[in-house]
């Protein structure tokens, strides 16, 4: 192809230098000096043309090729980061970190809450211990009340209460201020609990150790039904219907292999998963305003059409009452119409009636004026018999 363009270009320059030195016989130096540089430079125009082409054609060879390798590297990092079917991603490995290797915070205990929710949904906590507390403003404090729950009676026993937010500080307490939206239940659940409360600077952190030395009867009392199983088999054989990032491998000697070793494991055992609760209530929150956005939404669109529909049935009744008035209006109309036609036969007849009288009419005066015409024709007859002739049709000459 480059041999084929050389040729091309050398037969153009020859053409062009032919066709400038025989113009050279009748046009001024000038003017062939002139037509040669806009000759040549063309020929350079067209010639790094080609060779830009060529550049770029070489170049984007290259893009499908560096484009399918960009999609693999990031599609390999979306599945470092946030993991596959065979292995966990970065995120997850960061949350079990999070989970194994951070501290509890601190903890203030025998907290008495003093009075209830006010307008603003505020509630003031009294801090016995430490003196000074500590708690600066501002602060997220995660507030549990005191004692093992009532499995029996969840709405009786302990339990969580919420996320607050310090709002305000006082030497012998804290006022607290709910981070998210309080549902009705435990807005009720606040105002009627006497304490005493915990509060933790950080969530409590999911770990195994918490119900190792429990015994199953134990947990049963301690937890509710939907949670028991996972922590009754928490250490027992792993079955074929585990998940596979609920199961741990152990060798020989009993120590844990790693994920990648799994198949050589003498043990498989099934390991409970470790919830970050902080993170898990956060979520059921937003969940929750988004559910009570959607419900009040809907609740206004069944205003709206109740609305709709009882502006229809109004409408409706309306036009019913349009319907029998117009009904009504129908019969009068029709009986209007009868009578009207009834009327207008009886004009018709008399009109019939009229027009034979004036037909007779007619004829009548058509023979009296016969009559009398013949009459006065008679009488000028008559007239000219009788009377003499006049003077001057009796005088004879001048």
């Amino acid at each position: 192809m480059a041999l084929v363009l050389q040729i091309l270009i050398a037969v153009a320059l020859l053409a062009g230098l032919i066709s400038v030195f025989l113009s050279a016989k009748n046009w001024h130096w000038t003017q062939v000096v002139l037509v040669l540089f806009v000759f040549l430079s063309g020929l350079g125009v067209l010639y790094l043309a080609t060779k830009t082409a060529s550049a770029h054609k070489k170049l984007r060879a290259n893009i499908p090729r560096l484009e399918k390798e960009l999609a693999d590297a990031k599609a390999e990092n979306e599945d470092w980061i946030k993991g596959t079917d065979e292995r966990e991603g970065l995120r997850q490995l960061e949350h079990r970190l999070a989970i194994a290797v951070r501290d509890r915070g601190r903890v203030w205990r025998q907290v008495r809450p003093v009075g209830q929710l006010d307008a603003q949904k505020h509630i003031e906590v009294e801090v016995l211990q430490p003196q000074p507390h500590s708690i600066e403003q501002d602060a997220i404090i995660f507030a549990f009340e005191a004692g093992p729950p009532d499995v029996a009676e969840p709405d009786n026993g302990a339990q969580y209460l919420g996320e607050f937010r310090v709002v305000e500080t006082s030497p012998t307490g804290v006022k607290l201020e709910p981070v998210h939206l309080l549902h009705a239940r435990t807005g009720k659940r606040i105002d009627q609990s006497q304490g005493p409360w915990s509060l933790y600077e950080t969530m409590p952190a999911d770990r195994h150790e918490l119900f190792a030395n429990f015994s199953e009867k134990e947990l049963r009392e301690l937890l509710p039904a939907k949670a028991l199983d996972e922590h009754v088999r928490h250490g027992t054989p792993a079955t074929a219907d585990d998940d596979q990032w609920d199961v741990i491998g152990l060798d020989e000697n009993d120590e844990r292999v790693g994920p990648d070793k799994i198949d050589t494991a003498v043990k498989r055992l099934y390991s409970r998963p470790l919830r970050d609760y902080a993170i898990l209530f956060g979520e059921l929150a937003e969940q929750r305003v988004v559910m009570l956005a959607s419900i009040q939404a809907v609740a206004g669109d069944n205003r709206l059409k109740e609305t709709a529909l009882k502006s229809a049935e109004e409408l409706g009744e309306f036009r019913e009452e349009e319907i029998r008035n117009l009904a009504v209006d129908l019969t009068g109309m029709e009986r209007d119409r009868e009578a009207i036609e009834s009327h207008r036969d009886m004009l018709l007849l008399q009109l019939k009636n009229a027009q034979q009288l004036i037909d007779a009419k007619l004829t009548e005066n058509s023979g009296l004026a016969a009559a009398l015409t013949k009459r006065q024709l008679g009488l000028l007859r008559y007239i000219n018999s009788t009377a003499p002739a006049p003077a001057s049709l009796n005088r004879i000459g001048p």
